[in-house]
């Protein structure tokens, strides 16, 4: 039924929360924060959350590196919680050492990956950082699955735009009927893929409510649902 899929990355292949989760707990650990009495790690993330967000939102706008984005990231969480906030660029070049050789997988990934890979043509469209989605995906040792990847920073194209969509399209050489699209994120993902006329798979394993009139192809609560997509069985819709 489909000679292509492409696939979303992060909460969809590979587990973001983890990798960040994962990262940061390292970070502070190897530069001794949790050793301060004062250091509480849950107020940590609770104030670095929303400051973090806000640079990464605002970092076209105002022409921001990954590592400016974290380095003030990391600066005004300890300056808000009146820790030492000079070591704020070294914090920010481990964390994003680590960020980018660590990989989590969301369940199901492997598997899935290894029983398409040879069927089909394999291809992602991440919004992201080429560096650390490339790494995270060597890391995991999956990075081979994919011939085709379409990485926001790399293309200067981020979804929901759809000239990213039609780039993976032309790459592929496969027409837009017989392509997939697979992701988590219903503006993002949904919205681009429509916009490029793909067929789109929500991929929803909280099984969150979403509005009426979104009406993707599919939708499944676990990757290994796809298998019987792939193989032209009806999905859940």
């Amino acid at each position: 039924m489909y000679k292509a899929i492409l696939f979303d990355l992060d909460n969809t292949l590979l587990d973001y929360d983890a990798s960040e989760l994962d990262a940061m707990r390292r970070t502070i650990r190897h530069h001794g924060l949790h050793e301060r009495e004062d250091f509480r790690w849950e107020t940590f993330r609770t104030v670095y959350a929303p400051i973090n967000w806000t640079y990464w939102i605002e970092r076209g706008e105002r022409q921001l590196h990954i590592s400016q984005v974290l380095e003030y990231s990391f600066r005004d969480t300890l300056a808000q919680l009146g820790h030492d906030s000079t070591v704020s660029a070294e914090l920010a070049t481990t964390y994003w050492e680590l960020f980018c050789s660590s990989c989590h997988f969301m369940n199901g990934t492997e598997e899935l990956l290894l029983r398409l890979h040879g069927r089909v043509e394999l291809g992602v469209i991440s919004n992201g950082i080429g560096l650390a989605q490339r790494g995270r995906l060597a890391t995991g040792g999956i990075l081979h699955y994919f011939p085709h990847l379409f990485i926001s920073d790399e293309v200067g194209i981020g979804k929901p735009n759809r000239l990213i969509f039609d780039k993976a399209v032309d790459a592929l050489g496969v027409p837009r009927s017989e392509i997939l699209f697979v992701g988590d994120s219903l503006k993002d993902d949904y919205e681009g893929a429509r916009a490029a006329e793909l067929d789109f798979c929500y991929y929803n394993p909280r099984r969150d409510p979403f509005q009426d009139g979104i009406s993707p192809a599919y939708t499944i609560h676990d990757l290994f649902e796809l298998h019987g997509i792939i193989s032209g069985e009806e999905g859940q819709r």
